[in-house]
């Protein structure tokens, strides 16, 4: 493939502007390994400026106060994402090695549609709440209270879903009349710099109001989490590090919103017809980010009475998906992980699974392309015989694998459900649509589908419970994330 349309500079204070001392990285193609170019690779100082401009953007212009300036360069932006998706959708396959088709379900079009509700949202929002007036302490008083933005927003963001997480993140702070830094995963720095340019070009937002960076060492955001100009941090990411970013945020008592790992359930239950539909969901939704998301529903609870039938249904749905280069195949149902290392990870902890008693159904081991040798694949992977001690039902893999847990019956599958550190999505999948509603409320999870249906929207909020995560993102919730209340009193 050619390489797409992109922008390789950091966007900090309105303008497009190499890292300091021209310093650059490469940015390569998970499905070959070949370099694609190079992306800015910011300094200290690089991050320093973008915090002087957020700061400054906040606390000297109308910005925060502004609802209507907000509302049309949000607008603004949508427009100009919309009309630019189909170049957007390049980087994206290009640098994630996404499917094609997953541009049009979680990687490019839903976030861009997003920015119109926050644009709708902040525009109707009930900035103020009159409270009436009440007899005080200090006579008749008049109350009311009014949400604020609550300042500069630090946004450190992962490489699965780059594009849906980088305007989850901005877009509802953009709304609140925060200023923002996002620090884009150093290996999808075009997605992230490539928004730079369309702000840029294409809106009124004011000089400061939106800064990018990319660096190539991903400990630079940590420069974000302790920096008392910054009023929050919301990151996306692992349990480990989001533990990192709020010890580090602590120190200044930075507020901190976090969307961390999951080893979600998809709990089948004995009354389903077949397990066809169970399959699908487990199989596609898997091979849209090869494995690589936090909601997925990697542990499947299957009844042990019909447990090989529904081990069987789901690899052969599995054994359909062979992973292949996006870039050259349109049509590819799953593409790489996002580089070597991670094939790694995800290969050893298939192998420590064996070795704890699993067994491999289908897949693995790594996909070796017989076009793309030093492409990073892995196999469509289902294991069985898998018990929730095992460190491959407990741990987040972030790869194409599943694994299949017996239970003996209702309550033996929700403690099993709920013996997790994590807590951040689910299914049930049940003949009796009751039923399946009523014992999914016994799980103790942020988001829930029942027999399929799909909960990701921009006004649904997302977070988790437990280690999943603090906080919400999208939605009206997400929104709030963003705003600080002040209450107001003055006599009746």
């Amino acid at each position: 493939m050619t390489t797409p349309t992109h922008e390789a500079r950091l966007f900090i204070n309105g303008e497009l502007r190499d890292a300091q001392h021209g310093a650059v990285y490469p940015n390569t193609n998970p499905a070959t390994g070949d370099t694609l170019g190079v992306a800015a690779d910011a300094s200290p100082a690089d991050v320093e400026a973008a915090i002087v401009a957020a700061r400054h953007a906040f606390d000297t212009t109308d910005w925060s106060r502004n609802v209507t300036a907000r509302v049309r360069g949000l607008r603004q932006l949508h427009q100009a994402l919309r009309e630019h998706a189909d170049e957007l959708a390049d980087i994206i396959v290009a640098e994630v090695g996404a499917p094609r088709g997953a541009c049009s379900t979680v990687q490019v079009d839903p976030p861009i549609d997003g920015i119109g509700y926050y644009a709708d949202l902040a525009e109707n929002y009930a900035w103020r709440t009159d409270l009436g007036t009440r007899d005080t302490i200090g006579g008749p008083a008049e109350r009311w209270i009014e949400r604020r933005p609550i300042g500069v927003v630090a946004a450190i963001t992962p490489w699965n879903v780059p594009n849906q997480i980088n305007l989850a993140k901005i877009v509802p702070a953009l709304a609140a009349g925060c200023t923002t830094i996002l620090k884009a995963a150093p290996d999808t720095p075009w997605t992230a710099l490539w928004l730079g340019r369309m702000i840029a070009e294409h809106t009124d937002i004011p000089a400061g109001v939106v800064n990018i960076i990319t660096a190539q060492d991903p400990t630079i955001g940590e420069l974000l989490t302790t920096d008392p100009r910054v009023d929050m941090v919301s990151f996306t990411g692992s349990t480990a590090v989001g533990r990192r970013v709020m010890e580090a945020a602590s120190q200044n008592l930075t507020k901190v919103f976090l969307e961390l790992g999951g080893k979600s359930v998809s709990l089948v239950l004995d009354d389903v017809e077949d397990f066809g539909m169970a399959a699908a969901v487990a199989t596609f939704g898997t091979a849209t980010v090869a494995g690589q998301g936090c909601a997925l529903t990697t542990r499947i609870l299957l009844p042990r009475s019909r447990y090989q039938e529904g081990v069987d249904a789901i690899a052969t749905m599995m054994a359909s998906v062979t992973p292949d280069n996006p870039g050259t195949n349109p049509h590819a149902m799953m593409g790489p992980l996002i580089n070597p290392t991670q094939r790694q990870r995800v290969d050893q902890y298939v192998q420590d699974a064996v070795r704890d008693g699993a067994r491999v159904v289908c897949g693995g081991k790594p996909y070796h392309h017989p076009d793309h040798p030093h492409g990073s694949y892995y196999e469509m992977t289902l294991l069985a015989d898998v018990t929730n001690d095992m460190a491959i039902a407990r741990e987040e893999v972030f790869g194409p694998v599943l694994v299949a847990i017996a239970y003996d019956h209702e309550d033996d599958a929700i403690a099993i459900a709920n013996d997790s550190i994590y807590g951040l999505s689910g299914a049930v999948f049940s003949g009796n649509e009751t039923r399946a509603i009523d014992l999914s409320r016994r799980i103790r999870t942020g988001t829930m589908s029942i027999n399929g249906a799909v909960w990701y929207s921009p006004d649904v909020p997302f977070g988790g419970y437990k280690q999943s995560g603090l906080g919400r993102e999208m939605g009206q919730a997400g929104f709030e994330e963003h705003l600080e209340i002040t209450s107001f009193a003055r006599p009746a």
